[in-house]
């Protein structure tokens, strides 16, 4: 008998497949030897003729009720991808259903999916058979007859069991959406791990019961930080998918929301001015700071009850200030910190993760540290070799010290997987394939890679993402997170390249179709990749059986509330810059997915431009030969306007100098490139003097096919140059590229006699057809 309307509303979902029929789906369909297209590649699968198919007819029974969560999601993800009603029964039929049970008898940490008749998926826990549920997901194909998986017999576990992705949700404010579809996106890879940077020196997203003062509220009266309920209902939601939210709050450094919101219990007093004395870390030598971590390192424990580990910080550490506060010498003496009491605070420092440590495990729980301390402690005090260390840079501590000397270390390395999402910064795909788990590599020439000679104690690794929009997350995590899930799950990729890129493509159709189901097609456009217009764009929207589409417009990258929003009729025509978010709903108005938003950028076109690359991983020295490059895109840009330099303000942590900027990002590129921008410039008679500045890059500029300034300075450091201009139109060329992350090129003339500067853009005239 089938059950309706039971177990959180399963029939409600009546949700229509977006069908595609790829040769991928075809040639599994067809061929008897075949091979899955899944992420991350299973460790052992056996393939039998034929497929199980779906239809209204098919059904799941679970054989525990505490596997009802992940039943849910697996009907209506199914459902969403068949079209297929999928509901539950209370026992099996003797085919065409999904049972999906426990199995004690399978090794620790290993799920298996048996399909033929019936699927059965089973685990040896809960999260094993999340693990699985997602497999079976990417398993789903279509063709013209419908949707089916192929018979397939499939054993699996992970090989590394630290696989995570860090959000910093404490520089740029993040909704809660983004935080659950990137929850549904490492399920959906079987990355176990979310973890959250919660504060920094600017924001402090986690509610405290006894600091309410750092709750912040920004200058258009909206709240940057998370509700207790918010946070308990995002944990329920991550753990039905087998996710669990690792919380970071960032100590002693990166605190200054602490010590100048309540300096009495975190920092220091100046006795003349009664106002916070800036020592750039928390006072680590008085009482009442401990009990205020204390404080803060319980609450983290009740909220984020499910996760195994809090991670306390401990990176960038600037101490000299520390050692002038009052308190410090009676502290290091009482406590017996003979080396800090003589100047050494790097004892202190020490100290104060050992008790951090012991806070943490008062919880229950396991410490996570970045490699912010150096050897392994300091003076008398030895780092508690229980706390796993997440290293990074190399500088602070060196992963072979760490290892030899007994700690467990995640790799999280800056090149591919320290992502800087604002400042144009994270792997390639290739390169990011190309990594293995002993390798550390930085962006800076002078820091030399690391390979250490062992993957014991290694225990995983980690993306790192710093400064970055909500709107940013997914779009740079959607292709590097099935990487980072390849490379842990097996140790090592198991496929060539190309042959993982084919995976790839099949299993992100199947992440658009179930969390970003809106395809749009738009008219009028300069170039599509580009998303620029001159007069109007026009959105058309590909509407589905069975749904209805909402929409709204702004300046603003806010997420709109969606209640309020348009319904989609007829096609959305654009006359200005702005943000345009879509979110499909059903016909009972549950949504689908998630909403996308994209900007539209009106210019008066200036410039042709071209891009090339690929960059070499630690950037260029000087100006490349760009005809040895590859072309990466071709395209028209526009000056600097204001809508456009609040847009790249807004997304950049260290902002741009607004006088003078030249434009020179693009759209979904993510690493460093060099750039070819051409166009004309209309002078008087007269002797010009240029002002050329780059942070992190070089430029060239050419007027009438003639070098007239050639940068030497990477480091923000203005350079002048002189040239005598006819009157007329001259044709203009700059070729600029940026070496790491700094991705800024300013460019300001003035005119023999003039005293002040003035933007160059202002002599550049609008393209010519």
């Amino acid at each position: 008998m089938r059950i309706r309307d039971l177990f959180y509303g399963f029939a409600s979902v009546s949700i229509i497949l977006l069908t595609s029929c790829s040769s991928v789906s075809k040639s599994l369909e067809v061929t008897e030897d075949r091979e899955v297209s899944v992420i991350p590649t299973p460790k052992k699968w056996d393939n039998q003729n034929g497929n199980f198919r779906f239809s209204d007819r098919t059904a799941i029974v679970v054989e525990d009720d505490s596997l009802l969560p992940i039943a849910r999601i697996l009907s209506a993800y199914a459902t969403r991808l068949t079209g297929n009603n999928i509901d539950f029964v209370t026992s099996a039929p003797n085919k065409n259903t999904i049972v999906i049970k426990y199995n004690s008898g399978l090794e620790p940490n290993t799920h298996k999916i048996s399909v033929g008749d019936n699927i059965i998926l089973e685990g040896s826990s809960y999260n094993t058979i999340a693990n699985g549920a997602a497999t079976m997901v990417q398993l789903i194909k279509s063709n013209e007859t419908g949707s089916y998986i192929p018979n397939v017999s499939i054993t699996d576990y992970a090989s590394s069991e630290f696989r995570a992705v860090l959000l910093d949700v404490a520089r740029f404010w993040h909704p809660v959406e983004t935080l659950k579809e990137t929850i549904d996106l490492l399920w959906m890879y079987k990355i176990p791990y979310l973890q959250l940077h919660l504060s920094d020196n600017n924001r402090f997203t986690f509610p405290l019961k006894n600091y309410p003062k750092l709750n912040k509220i920004n200058t258009q009266g909206e709240r940057e930080f998370y509700t207790k309920e918010e946070l308990a209902k995002l944990v329920e939601y991550a753990k039905e998918r087998g996710v669990v939210i690792i919380p970071e709050v960032d100590l002693p450094g990166h605190s200054a929301m602490l010590w100048n919101t309540y300096p009495e219990v975190f920092g220091s007093l100046d006795p003349q001015t009664n106002k916070p004395e800036p020592l750039y870390v928390v006072n680590i030598a008085k009482e009442e700071t401990y009990r205020g971590v204390n404080e803060i390192i319980e609450e983290l424990a009740a909220t984020f009850y499910n996760s195994p580990f809090i991670h306390v910080g401990g990176d960038e550490v600037y101490l000299e200030n520390l050692k002038k506060v009052p308190e410090y010498l009676p502290y290091t003496q009482a406590n017996g910190l003979t080396a800090a009491a003589n100047g050494d605070a790097n004892e202190l420092f020490a100290h104060f993760i050992n008790k951090m440590n012991q806070m943490v495990k008062a919880t229950g729980k396991s410490t996570i540290l970045w490699e912010g301390f150096h050897g392994t402690g300091g003076g008398n005090v030895t780092i508690d070799k229980d706390i796993t260390v997440i290293v990074w840079n190399t500088t602070y501590n060196h992963p072979d010290n760490l290892l030899k000397n007994g700690y467990k270390v995640i790799n999280s390395t800056w090149i591919p997987w320290y992502m800087v999402g604002a400042m144009n910064l994270a792997p390639s795909l290739e390169r990011a394939y190309n990594w293995d788990i002993t390798n550390w590599s930085h962006w800076k020439n002078e820091i030399k890679d690391v390979t250490v000679g062992s993957k014991e104690n290694i225990v995983g690794a980690q993306i790192s993402f710093w400064e970055q929009n909500h709107y940013k997350v997914i779009p740079v995590l959607r292709e590097r997170v099935p990487i980072l899930a390849e490379h842990l799950w097996n140790k090592k990729p198991t496929k060539d390249f190309e042959a993982f890129k084919l995976d790839l493509k099949s299993t992100n159709s199947t992440y658009g179709r179930l969390f970003r189901p809106v395809v749009t097609k738009v008219n009028n456009l300069i170039q599509q990749q580009d998303l620029k217009f001159t007069d109007t764009a026009e959105v058309v929207l590909e509407e589905q059986p069975k749904a209805r589409y909402k929409w709204v417009f702004s300046k603003s990258w806010d997420l709109p509330d969606m209640k309020n929003a348009k319904f989609y009729e007829e096609p959305i025509v654009l006359s200005e810059s702005g943000v345009l978010t879509i979110q499909k709903e059903d016909l009972n108005g549950n949504t689908i997915g998630y909403p996308v938003q994209e900007y539209y950028q009106k210019i008066e076109p200036a410039y042709r431009y071209k891009i090339y690359g690929p960059a070499p991983a630690k950037g260029w020295d000087s100006m490349p030969n760009f005809s040895d490059l590859n072309l990466i895109r071709e395209g028209i840009s526009g000056k600097v306007t204001e809508d456009r330099l609040d847009k790249i303000n807004g997304e950049l942590f260290a902002k741009v100098r607004k006088e003078g900027h030249v434009d020179t990002r693009f759209k979904d590129v993510y690493n460093p490139y060099g750039l070819e921008l051409t166009g004309e410039i209309l002078t008087e008679e007269g002797d010009y003097q240029l002002r050329l500045t780059t942070d992190d890059g070089l430029a060239e500029v050419y007027i009438d096919g003639i070098l007239v300034a050639k940068g030497t300075e990477f480091k923000r450091k203005p350079e002048e140059y002189s040239v005598s201009l006819s009157e007329g139109k001259h044709s203009l060329m700059i070729k600029y590229f940026y070496k790491h992350i700094q991705n800024q090129l300013n460019i300001m003339y003035k005119k023999e006699g003039e005293t002040n500067f003035v933007p160059l853009e202002e002599l550049v005239m609008p393209l010519s057809n």
